[in-house]
C-alpha cells in the first residue's frame, strides 16, 4: 500500500536545474525535481539517458555539475558549496549491493552506524536482521548467500543508519523475475515502514508504477514528465510517455469542426485548433472486443497469451490497418475469428 504523502509541505529534496557535460556531450541538462518525506519517486528511463548521473550527484559522489542540491532547504552542491557524502544525511542502495566481502552480515549490517554505543549498535543491528529475516545468515559472509540475501543485507545496511534520504540505483536488477518480485514486495514494505524519502532508479515502466508513489520520466538527459500513475498514463505531456507506459496503435488525422477522424471514429481535438496536422495515439487497453457488424469488424490474425492478459493482433476488414489490443487473461476469441471494437477514449492521445 502506498503512503499519503504530504505534498504541500517542504521537500525533503530539491534538485535546481542541474547539468552536466562531459566530453562535450550533456550528460544532464537542466534537470529539476523535488522529493518529499516518506515519498517513493522512481526515477525511470532507458539506460544512458543519465538517471545514475543524476544519483551520484545527488549523493555527492560526482561535483562536477551545473546547478544546486538543496536538502532541507540547505544547499549541499552549488558551485561555492560542497559537502562530501559522508557528511549527508543519504544512503544509497547500489545495483551490485556492494556488500564488504571480508565482513559478515552482522559486520556490514553495522558499518554506518558509527555513533552509536555498542550496545545500542548492537540491539539496532539484532533487530534489523530479525526484520529482515537474516537470523540464519548472521554470521555468513557475501559469498554464501544468494542474490535476493544479499539485497536484502544491503538494503539493511542502507536503512539501519536511518537516512532522511534513501537513494537505490536498479537494486533489482540482477535477480530473476519471480526473485524479483519477491525482493521488491519485501523492499517496498520495508519502506513503507520507515521515513526516509526515497530515489528508486529503473529501467522498468511497469516497477515504476508498482513502487513509486510518482515517476519521473527521463530521456537523453532531461525530465520529461513527473506524475502519479495516474497522470502518466491519462494525462501524457508528450508522445515519449504515452510510448512507455503502453503499446499503441498511431494514426494521422487533421483537425476539423474540434475534432479528429480515426477508423475508430472521432475524437475531440482536445484545444488543438482546425486545420492542424495531428497524430492520434491510442493505447493498445483502450479497446474492448464487442461483436462484429458491418461497419465494425476485424478479423483476429495473432493471439499471445500472456497467463495474465492477451495480446492481439488484427487486420480491418475494410482497409489494410493493423490493430494491436491487449484484454485482461485468457480470451476465448480463437485466431480467424471476427470481432469488433469498441474505444475508451481515456486511452486516446493527440498530439500536433
Amino acid at each position: 500500500m502506498k503512503k499519503i504523502v504530504n505534498y504541500l509541505c517542504a521537500p525533503r529534496l530539491r534538485v535546481d536545474s542541474i547539468s552536466k557535460n562531459f566530453q562535450n556531450k550533456n550528460i544532464l541538462n537542466n534537470v529539476s525535481l523535488s522529493l518529499y518525506p516518506g515519498e517513493v519517486l522512481c526515477l525511470l528511463g532507458d539506460s544512458g539517458c543519465g538517471k545514475t548521473s543524476l544519483l551520484r550527484i545527488i549523493a555527492g559522489l560526482d561535483k562536477y555539475f551545473y546547478g544546486e542540491i538543496l536538502i532541507n532547504e540547505e544547499i549541499v552542491s552549488s558551485a561555492d558549496i560542497y559537502i562530501s557524502p559522508d557528511k549527508r544525511p543519504i544512503s544509497m542502495l547500489f545495483q551490485d549491493y556492494a556488500l564488504f566481502p571480508h565482513m559478515t552480515v552482522e559486520e556490514n549490517i553495522k558499518y554506518g552506524l558509527k555513533d552509536l554505543k555498542k550496545d545500542q549498535k548492537t540491539y539496532k543491528v539484532n533487530k534489523i536482521i530479525d526484520d529482515l529475516g537474516l537470523t540464519l545468515h548472521k554470521t555468513k559472509y557475501p559469498h554464501e548467500l544468494s542474490g535476493g540475501e544479499q539485497q536484502r543485507v544491503a538494503l539493511a545496511r542502507a536503512t539501519a543508519p536511518e537516512p532522511i534520504i534513501l537513494l537505490m540505483d536498479e537494486p533489482f536488477n540482477g535477480l530473476d523475475r519471480s526473485l524479483r518480485e519477491y525482493v521488491r514486495e519485501e523492499t517496498i514494505s520495508v519502506l513503507r515502514n520507515s521515513e526516509a524519502a526515497v530515489i528508486a532508479v529503473t529501467h522498468d515502466p511497469e516497477e515504476a508504477m508498482i513502487m513509486g508513489d510518482r515517476i519521473a520520466l527521463m530521456r537523453d538527459g532531461e525530465i520529461v514528465q513527473v506524475g502519479t500513475n495516474e497522470e502518466m498514463i491519462f494525462n501524457p505531456l508528450d508522445k515519449y510517455t504515452v510510448n512507455t507506459f503502453s503499446n499503441v496503435n498511431t494514426y494521422e488525422s487533421k483537425v476539423k469542426s474540434n475534432q479528429v477522424i480515426t477508423p475508430f471514429g472521432k475524437f475531440d481535438s482536445n484545444g488543438i485548433e482546425d486545420g492542424n496536422d495531428v497524430e492520434v495515439l491510442i493505447r493498445d487497453q483502450a479497446f474492448s472486443v464487442t461483436d462484429a457488424t458491418t461497419n465494425n469488424s476485424y478479423i483476429v490474425r495473432q493471439i499471445d497469451f500472456t497467463g495474465e492478459k492477451s495480446r492481439m493482433q488484427l487486420s480491418a476488414i475494410d482497409s489494410e490497418d493493423v490493430i494491436k489490443i491487449t484484454i485482461p487473461g485468457k480470451s476465448s476469441i480463437k485466431l480467424n475469428d471476427k470481432i469488433g471494437l469498441s474505444v475508451d477514449n481515456r486511452y486516446v492521445h493527440i498530439f500536433n
